[in-house]
């Protein structure tokens, strides 16, 4: 495998492969870092579908307007949703203490880019309508689990669930769970494979390459 694919591709199941684009959906707008003072990590997951299912499903909006554009609409509500800093701090991992603000800030960038362009031209081509059936919340103390479905025509079901910690009165979402497996969890085994085989300079590397692609 090609180096600079290697750290875009999840090593997971072939079924959560084929489904990542239509999830990304779910990771850029139900993994809100935008504060929620009343009501559940639930309530506030919920809320928050609306606001991408209302650009996807617009159709003059659509017509109206260049892929582009709409990749970049697309984009800048992931953006607001996520707690990057959190995802890139989990993401590195130990070796996120070694560095300093400057790398922090840059890794951050970085990661940022990979996932959005990774996935937002995915969203825009393979969305089709999916219902989300949300299963249960679990709170415990500062942190949260959220379980829910997401459900195609087919009537085919992936399982999602989104890990929130509480952060004053913040509710952070930093972890997607597809199908059992861990977003932030399967980049740090690929970005500490990457380290220990070569350098973290290394895997800026790799991430800038991508980020010219």
């Amino acid at each position: 495998m090609a180096k600079n694919g290697y750290i875009l591709k999840l090593e997971a199941k072939k079924s959560v492969c084929k489904i990542a684009a239509v999830v990304f959906i779910w990771l850029c707008v139900l993994v809100p870092a935008v504060s929620v003072v009343a009501g559940s990590p639930l309530e506030h997951i919920k809320s928050n579908i609306d606001q991408i299912v209302a650009v996807l499903d617009d159709k003059s909006f659509r017509q109206s307007h260049t892929k582009e554009e709409l990749n970049e609409k697309l984009r800048g509500i992931a953006h607001k949703k996520f707690d990057w800093e959190e995802i890139a701090r989990r993401s590195l991992g130990l070796y996120w203490k070694e560095r300093s603000q400057d790398e922090k800030e840059e890794f951050t960038s970085l990661l940022i880019n990979l996932l959005e362009n990774s996935y937002i031209n995915k969203i825009v081509n393979n969305y089709s309508g999916e219902r989300v059936l949300y299963d249960k919340e679990i709170i415990d103390g500062k942190r949260a689990l959220v379980e829910t479905r997401i459900i195609n025509k087919a009537e085919q079901e992936i399982s999602v669930g989104y890990r929130l910690v509480k952060k004053g009165e913040k509710w952070c979402a930093y972890d997607v769970i597809i199908e059992g497996i861990s977003l932030v969890k399967n980049y740090r085994v690929q970005f500490y494979d990457i380290i220990r085989k070569s350098s973290y300079n290394e895997l800026i590397k790799r991430l800038k390459e991508k980020q010219l692609e």
